[in-house]
């Protein structure tokens, strides 16, 4: 049975802004802060109200600057494991008459596909960690509101008075 889960984001509001490196477009951006009410939906009815969350949004792709878009190595090797299991097992398994060309698709492509993933998971460079990427990043310097363009206030936090936006 094929159940359509998800969540809403209702009223957003701007609460924060700073500089970030985006791993999506693999450069240094400028990230916000939205508050949003969140629920949780199944069939596009909300079940759910799980309350006010803050999430961060690169401003130029819209997505999660921390959220990594690339496969892990380990999905990786599981996919090198699987495909030597079914090159494996293709080749164990006589070919019935019936099946003939699967069965050689499978022979040929299962053995060829770990190969070339195996070379892809050996000659890629190991990437630097997030942490690292962070730290050669100044924060945010910005005296006036990017958003609204009202002097900022310091204090305990660099804030908008007029829009209530936190520097982070």
């Amino acid at each position: 049975m094929f159940i359509v889960t998800g969540a809403y984001h209702w009223w957003p509001k701007l609460v924060g802004f700073r500089n970030d490196y985006c791993l999506r477009c693999a450069a240094e951006r400028r990230s916000v802060r939205i508050r949003t009410f969140d629920a949780g939906h199944i069939f596009w009815v909300p079940v759910l109200p799980v309350g006010f969350w803050k999430h961060w949004y690169c401003t130029v792709c819209g997505s999660d600057p921390h959220a990594n878009p690339k496969t892990r190595p380990f999905f990786k090797w599981a996919g090198v494991v699987i495909l030597i299991m079914f090159a494996v097992v293709s080749w164990i398994e006589p070919v019935t008459p019936d099946s003939v060309e699967i069965s050689w698709a499978i022979r040929i492509g299962a053995p060829l596909g770990a190969i070339l993933l195996l070379v892809h998971l050996l000659r890629t460079p190991k990437e630097t960690p997030l942490k690292v990427r962070l730290a050669a990043i100044g924060p945010a310097a910005d005296t006036t509101c990017p958003f609204c363009s009202t002097p900022m206030i310091s204090g305990e936090r660099w804030s908008c008075p007029a829009c209530g936006v936190v520097r982070h």
